[in-house]
């Protein structure tokens, strides 16, 4: 059987999405799934939240591999220790941190990847910085710095700024948007954007689901097969 690749959007703590999913369309071990940020799994310093689910999805994921890149709402206290370029959380849920790249095979043929996490809270004025908001959420100069070449997919949590700007009707329809944002994370990706090639980008953390071009796709509850 042949190496299957999914795409989605947020998780926010839960996994069920990913679960029914898999159900829906019976897949197995030949199945990968990337989500693009707000995993949202790690929240509770005691990580017992993770604990369970990370149980409930090796008891019930059929052997489908599960890659994450972090969004804005992580507990970066927690993501900080992970080991990197690629931490294992369980047997088939790995964390991918800032920057990396791979090379999978899909359908018979190879496709280089690119993920990168990280965003800019909207709603940072109503959180605790420790507790329920950390400012490594933000993407640096640092997480883009030596990223260069081409890349058939590329996988962010918020996207360039110039896809936002072009598109924030669209965009800032579930989330509002705030004065005081400054788009830094945003405006990393722009710089990103400039300096390599790809195929398509999907990214999250704007809650909708919509092709904004056709090389950049926003996810929340959709999955799309990489071809």
């Amino acid at each position: 059987m042949e190496n299957r690749w999914f795409v989605t959007g947020d998780c926010h703590g839960s996994l069920m999405k990913i679960l029914q999913f898999i159900w829906r369309f019976d897949l197995g071990s030949e199945s990968n799934i990337v989500v693009c940020g707000d995993m949202g799994i790690y929240w509770d310093k005691d990580q017992k939240d993770a604990q369970a689910s990370i149980l409930n999805y090796e008891r019930y994921c059929n052997g489908v591999n599960l890659y994450w890149i972090d969004g804005n709402h992580e507990n970066f206290d927690i993501i900080d220790t992970f080991k990197k370029p690629m931490h294992k959380c369980s047997e088939h849920i790995t964390y991918v941190s800032r920057g990396t790249d791979m090379i999978v095979d899909i359908n018979g043929k190879p496709a280089h990847m690119l993920f990168l996490g990280g965003a800019d809270s909207i709603d940072r004025a109503w959180r605790v910085e420790g507790k329920s908001w950390w400012p490594q959420e933000q993407i640096t100069e640092k997480n883009i710095e030596n990223i260069v070449g081409e890349y058939d997919y590329v996988f962010t949590h918020c996207c360039p700024y110039s896809i936002f700007n072009s598109h924030r009707g669209f965009l800032c329809q579930h989330g509002g948007e705030m004065r005081d944002i400054t788009h830094v994370s945003e405006q990393m990706l722009e710089k990103l954007k400039n300096k390599i090639t790809f195929k398509h980008w999907y990214f999250g953390h704007y809650h909708m689901n919509i092709n904004l071009t056709d090389q950049f796709t926003c996810l929340y509850e959709d999955f799309i097969e990489l071809q």
